[in-house]
C-alpha cells in the first residue's frame, strides 16, 4: 500500500501505552483485539468512568460496542500520509451501516478506541467513518502495525 491513504478517514491512536512494545507479549486471551465505543467528558447513566483525559477532565465510556473485530474484513499494515506506521480497516457491511449511523450523530465529540481490551486513544470525532479508515500511532512500530493487522485478520 502506499502513502495515498489520504482520503480515508484516521484515527490517531496513542500506542505506546496501549499495544505491546514488540512482538513477544501475548494479549490477554479474554480482551477484546479492537473495539470503539462512544466516550463523553460529561457523566452519562450507565456508562463508565475511565482513567483518560481529554482537556483535563476524565472520560465516561459507553457499555455499548459500536464496531469489534468480528466487524473487520480486511486489516493491512500500511503508511499513512505523513510516513506513520499504521493499519488499514476495511470492514463488512453490518459494521459498515454501524460505523456510518454512529459516527454521523456523534460528530465533534469523543469516541474510545480498545485495543487488546485497553483503551488506545479517545480521540474527538472530526468526521465520519465508513467502510474503510486508518488507525496509526506516532510510536507505532512496523511491527507492532503487521501484528495488529494478522490479529485481526485471525480474530473470525
Amino acid at each position: 500500500m502506499s502513502h495515498c491513504l489520504n482520503t480515508l478517514a484516521c484515527l490517531v491512536l496513542g500506542f505506546a501505552a496501549a499495544l505491546p512494545m514488540g512482538c513477544t507479549s501475548v494479549p490477554d486471551a479474554d480482551a477484546s483485539i479492537f473495539e470503539i465505543r462512544a466516550a463523553s467528558i460529561d457523566p452519562m447513566d450507565g456508562w463508565t468512568r475511565s482513567d483518560s483525559v481529554i482537556g483535563g477532565t476524565r472520560v465516561w465510556i459507553s457499555p455499548d460496542i459500536v464496531v469489534d473485530a468480528s466487524g473487520v474484513l480486511i486489516a493491512e499494515p500500511v503508511l499513512d500520509d505523513l510516513g506513520r506506521n499504521a493499519v488499514l480497516i476495511d470492514l463488512n457491511d453490518a459494521a459498515t451501516n454501524a460505523m456510518e449511523a454512529f459516527t454521523t450523530g456523534w460528530l465533534s465529540r469523543p469516541i474510545a478506541v480498545f485495543v487488546d481490551g485497553r483503551i488506545a486513544t479517545t480521540p474527538i470525532l472530526q468526521g465520519p467513518l465508513s467502510r474503510k479508515f486508518i488507525i496509526a500511532g506516532e510510536k507505532m512500530t512496523e511491527e507492532q502495525a503487521e501484528d495488529l493487522a494478522k490479529r485481526l485478520r485471525e480474530s473470525d
